[in-house]
């Protein structure tokens, strides 16, 4: 009887150990990528920001609605390991009600950009993908502009990797069209969850091209000017480190048009996520986090600790039976010998 449950510890031992192994380099590689039918809705705000109302030709103080939706693209025949995703950003104002973006779910459309990019699944690094047709188009509803481009992105785009590390990253930005580092800047916890602080700052820079405004805009009789764009960016991302995503994003930006000399604001204000949108982030990130970390920490070695006590404790059993009992045959004959 013995004998039978020193085998069947051991055996148990074994089945552990390969679990262990198992869910440390199988499971956790599996989970740890982009899902293939990814969707998601992210609610951001911007109280009291400035912007250029196109029809005053002046600034004026508004709250605006940003409603960024992300889906993956499955239909793209991408290489392995390569994820497409498409974001649509919708910006409406909140003291108009005008038209509705498309897809959105708000009136008083003020913009919208809608975004296809392809990113290496595990990394969240953008990468060349010749199929995958990266491109940004932008539409102004307030002045009917619509600009559409390809694109060749770098860096972080939409997420930062699985098992964010303590380190710079370069982060994609759409206006300059190129990577800048977001500065690790320390841990912060938000509802609970320990996230990583990372700070992109990108000083005043003049934008290429130029818009066609009219010359009053900077109180000139010309009856349109090609002004120029100054954009100055301060991001800070806050990363749970286990999925890479991000549980909130603060943008303070500010943006200006110039001619001759002359400064118009375009939009000076500071983008975030809503109070809300920030505890679902945080709730997801949560129960996605304690999977992934347990696949690849607490959870192989909880299986390994417990096949190699069930191994010792089988070994152990199986040497006290061969110690129980009476003489060998070998000692009997001794004895009689004797």
């Amino acid at each position: 009887m013995r004998r039978i449950a020193s085998s069947g510890l051991i055996g148990l031992g074994a089945f552990l150990i390969v679990a262990a192994a198992l869910m440390k380099f199988y499971a956790y590689p599996a989970l740890a990528k982009v899902p293939t039918n990814y969707e998601s809705t992210t609610m951001l705000e911007a109280k009291d920001a400035e912007i250029f109302d196109a029809t005053t030709l002046a600034p004026l103080t508004t709250d605006l609605t940003v409603e960024s939706f992300t889906i993956a693209d499955s239909s793209v025949d991408a290489p392995d390991g390569v994820a497409v995703w498409v974001n649509r950003s919708s910006i409406t104002r909140d003291d108009v009600p005008g038209a509705t973006c498309e897809g959105s779910t708000k009136p008083g459309c003020f913009q919208q950009t809608s975004e296809r990019g392809a990113f290496d699944e595990v990394s969240g690094a953008a990468i060349g993908c010749e199929v995958c047709a990266s491109s940004i188009d932008v539409s102004d509803s307030t002045t009917g502009d619509v600009t559409s481009d390809p694109v060749e992105r770098s860096g972080q785009w939409l997420k930062f990797p699985f098992d964010t590390q303590k380190k710079d990253y370069l982060q994609w930005d759409g206006n300059i069209e190129k990577a800048t580092p977001a500065v690790y800047s320390g841990t912060e916890k938000i509802d609970g969850l320990e996230v990583y602080k990372f700070v992109q700052t990108i000083p005043e820079t003049l934008l290429d091209g130029t818009r066609e405004l009219p010359g009053k805009v900077f109180g000139l009789t010309d009856p349109t000017v090609d002004a120029s764009t100054y954009y100055t960016m301060t991001r800070t991302f806050y990363i749970d480190p286990a999925t890479g995503a991000p549980v909130n994003r603060v943008e303070d930006r500010t943006q200006e048009f110039e001619y001759d000399g002359t400064r118009v604001t375009a939009f000076t204000g500071t983008v975030q996520y809503t109070a809300a949108q920030v505890k679902d982030s945080v709730d997801t990130a949560k129960s996605k986090g304690m999977v992934l970390g347990g696949m690849q920490l607490l959870f192989p070695l909880i299986a390994l600790v417990l096949g190699l006590l069930a191994i010792a404790g089988g070994v152990l059993l199986g040497r006290g039976d061969r110690g129980d009992g009476s003489a060998t045959p070998a000692d009997r004959r001794h004895l009689v010998n004797a």
